[in-house]
Parts: structure tokens; sequence; C-alpha cells
């Protein structure tokens, strides 16, 4: 399953989960901010050191290149 770090600058893709292998509470945090399942993501752009500024509803988020390797979409 791709990640969201594989994704290109005006792409949305949906959520489809957060890698089984990451825990904690970096992993609560995405789930609070609505990286949930079925979300829709938007990303807006990509930084010089590969981190990701997405869209998800009215919020911009920005992720580094680890976190957003993480997050897995469905096609």
């Amino acid at each position: 399953m791709p990640s969201l770090n594989d994704s290109r600058p005006g792409t949305t893709v949906r959520i489809s989960g957060i890698d089984p292998g990451h825990r904690g509470g970096s992993r609560r945090r995405l789930l609070e901010f609505g990286f949930v399942p079925g979300a829709e993501v938007t990303v807006i752009a990509r930084g010089a050191t590969g981190g990701l500024l997405v869209g998800l509803g009215a919020t911009r988020v920005a992720l580094d290149s680890r976190t957003a390797d993480r997050l897995r979409w469905a096609r």
C-alpha cells in the first residue's frame, strides 16, 4: 500500500490507515488531527527536506517525511 509520502502536490487521497508498526503518542496525535481511515487528504506542497504540507478539511498540517511515510492510502 502506498504511503502519503509517495503522493505528489495537488493529489487528493483517502487515508486507509496508519502503519501498524507505528504506535504510541504520535499515532494517537495523528488520529486526533483527523488522519483516520476514510479521511480525504490533499498534498499541497513538498518541502526542501521532504516534508509535506497537507490539507485535511479546512486544516493545513505540516508533516515530516518520516510521519508522512507512515500514513497509508488505498487507490
